[in-house]
This record gives structure tokens, sequence and C-alpha cells, in this order.
């Protein structure tokens, strides 16, 4: 499970960034519903939601631990390559002579079974500059810590790093060249890395392929999905040839009686049902899975009631600690029966165009507290983040010059 994510000098975001998934002790609201209990000292969320105005970073930020994840993944891969075929990670934050040509930092640190692991690199271009993991179950211990290709390796505590560590090269992760080596503790990091997902809301061919292999190769989501669906009035949905997925709607005769089902393609069928049927088989792959799910405009074509319940569902039926993070516009979903005030998270742009993120949690009771209308303070710009362009004067006569 995700514990924490810190990324720097990230497209918009030029200082460290940390988000937390993390629970605030003194927060009871609940707690039944949206929290995983842990043996550690800490209790970890189900679920976070990130709100901010137009162009504050909020992709941004979504797209950076879909980068790291892709970098670990194709590391090894991708430094096979020619050179001339070799991606360039061009990350840096371009609005800051400070910044522009320094490293990018990526750190997270999460939760399998019992233990603790604390990993991240410095990258710049295609260079590994600097990496480093650590587990922690009493206390933190160093595995290993690699400055360019000087590495400090744990021989008792990471002895599989010792037989590679001169076989690496500085554009290759040293964890993904130990997991494709079948390295016990970087394999099950790497394994932990593959129950990431990221999809974005607003490009239905970039999550729909993950539907159309559950109704093909999963007989349990078919009948999980064609129940979800019952209240828009389709009896069943298949899927076909060339990855088509087909609805099938109740045919009557003059009388209303039934008998039988059009099948229409599902491109015949409303963006907000296209949606709903492209989006639920990342969601039951998650719970199903214990996977984690970041999704960008989450509740884009969907009615509010809808996003509603999908995120209800979520956390209240979620037995295999899969967790959800994703962005909205949507305040109906800051509702206090919902979310508690450590899952809604805010970004914001200052005028130098660097994006922060902080937690509606950081904000004191004079501001919120847990009975609070926390979508009308949202929207009444309390929290920030919330900031539009202003109706003047001058808009008036810049449009009838």
């Amino acid at each position: 499970m995700l514990i924490e994510f810190k990324v720097k000098n990230f497209m918009s975001f030029k200082e460290d960034t940390s988000f937390l998934m993390t629970t605030v002790k003194s927060f009871k609201e609940l707690n039944e519903t949206n929290v995983f209990k842990t043996n550690k000292d800490f209790d970890l969320l189900k679920s976070a939601a990130i709100y901010g105005q137009n162009a504050s970073g909020k992709s941004n930020f979504i797209v950076a631990i879909s980068c790291m994840s892709w970098i670990i993944n194709n590391s090894f891969s991708d430094s096979l390559k020619k050179e001339s075929e070799r991606l360039i990670h061009d990350f840096q934050f371009k609005l800051n002579t400070a910044t522009e040509n320094e490293n990018t930092l990526f750190e997270v640190s999460f939760l399998i079974g019992d233990i603790i692991y604390r990993y991240g690199f410095e990258i710049n271009g295609n260079q590994i500059i600097s990496e480093w993991l650590y587990n922690k179950d009493e206390r933190e211990i160093l595995l290993f810590n690699r400055i360019g290709n000087e590495f400090e390796i744990n021989k008792t505590k990471f002895k599989e790093g010792l037989k590679y560590k001169n076989d690496v090269n500085q554009n290759v992760l040293f964890l993904s060249h130990l997991s494709q080596n079948n390295q016990q503790i970087s394999k099950s990091i790497w394994l932990w890395f593959q129950k990431i997902n990221e999809i974005d809301g607003l490009d239905e061919e970039h999550y729909n392929k993950v539907t159309t292999l559950l109704l093909k190769n999963d007989s349990d989501f078919k009948k999980w999905v064609s129940q979800a669906l019952k209240f828009l009035e389709i009896s069943n949905i298949e899927s076909g040839e060339n990855d088509d997925i087909y609805t099938f709607h109740n045919k009557y005769d003059k009388n209303n009686l039934l008998v039988g089902s059009e099948s229409f393609r599902l491109e015949d069928e409303s963006a907000g049902t296209r949606k709903l049927i492209q989006i639920l088989g990342p969601i039951y792959d998650t719970l199903k899975l214990g996977k984690i799910l970041f999704i960008d405009e989450f509740d884009s074509k969907l009615h509010p009631n809808l996003s509603k319940k999908l995120l209800e569902f979520f956390n209240k039926f979620n037995k295999n600690h899969a967790q959800f993070i994703f962005s909205a516009q949507d305040s109906n979903l800051l509702d206090k029966k919902l979310l508690r005030r450590d899952q809604i998270w805010f970004v914001e742009k200052n005028q130098f165009g660097a994006s922060s993120i902080y937690s509606l949690s950081d904000f004191n009771s004079k501001t919120v507290r847990n009975d609070s209308a926390f979508d009308k303070k949202y929207l009444e710009n309390n929290f920030g983040a919330a900031d539009t362009f202003e109706i003047d004067q001058n808009l008036m006569d810049l449009l009838y010059v």
C-alpha cells in the first residue's frame, strides 16, 4: 500500500512536493469505511481526491507517479536500445533558470506485508544521478545507496546487490537491473510498482482495453458489470471481434411485452455510458487484485450521483487493500459523508508558474471542521485552489473593441 509519494523538479512541481496516504490520528470520521488499519504506528487511507483550478498542475502530479513507474519498468530494456532510440526524460521545471537543467527526484514509501520500503532516485536526461533503498520494521535500515556508479550496499541485509553492482550502466536503475535478474527483494519491489495503474479519464482508448480484456477472460467480471449496469436498462454486455464491446437492451412489442433484446455497439451509447462501462474495468481490477489506481478527471462525463456511488463503493467494499487517488472538478464529491479531511488535497499554482499540493487537514478548526460543508467552502475559495478569471470592464472593452 502507498504511504507517501515525493517529487521535485517535475513539470510544474518545482520544489519538494509530498503527498501522504496516512491518516491524521486525531480524525475519527469515517474510520470504519475509509481507513485501513495497520500494525504500524499509522493507518492508511483507501482513497484521496485532488482538486484545483484549471492548469494548476493536478494532471502533472498524477503523471509524475506514472512516469516514475514507467522508468522503473523500462529502465533496463531502454538501455539495450541504440543511443538514438532511447527516450530522453525531459521533466524539469522550465520556468526558472535554477531548475531547467537540474535533476528530477522521485521517491515512494510503501508497505509490503509488515515491511516499510522507501525507494527513490534522481534522474537527468536518461542518466541516473543517485538511487537509494531503505526498509523499516522497527527502525529504518539502508539497503543500498548509489551516487553515479558508486555504491554503498548493506552486506547482510541486501546481499543480492553485491553480485551485480559492477554490471550496471549509469542509464539503468540498479533496482530494475536486479529485478531483471530475479533478485528477491528487488523483484518484490518491482512487482509492487506493477500494481500502479494511471488512466486519463478524458481518453477512452487509454482505459478501454482493460474492460475489453476482462469481458473476454473473466466471467466474474461479466456478471459483476452486468449487475452494475442494470440501472441503465442494459441487460447484458459482451465483447466482440476487434475488441468491440456490445451492450444489450430489452426489446418490447407494441403492448410493451418483452420479446427479446437489441444489441448496440458501445460507440452508439452516450458519452457518459461509455465512460462508466470503460472505467468499471479498471475499478474492478483494482479492487479485486489490491492495486493502486490513479485517475485524472475521474468525474468527467459522469452524473454527480454516479461519481459519488463509485467512490462510496470503493471505500466501503474494499477487502484487498486497494487504493484510489483521483483528480476531479465536481465539488459534489467534497462531501463529509464521503471523504475525510485528510483525504482531500488541493493543487495551486503561484505567480511564477510553480505548483504546490496541500491537504485540507492542514487547515485549523477555525477554517474547517469535520462537520463543515467542504464543497461550499471550497467554491468560496476558503482553501485556495479555486480561483477563476475576473469579469471586469477591461474584459468587456477588449471583447467589443
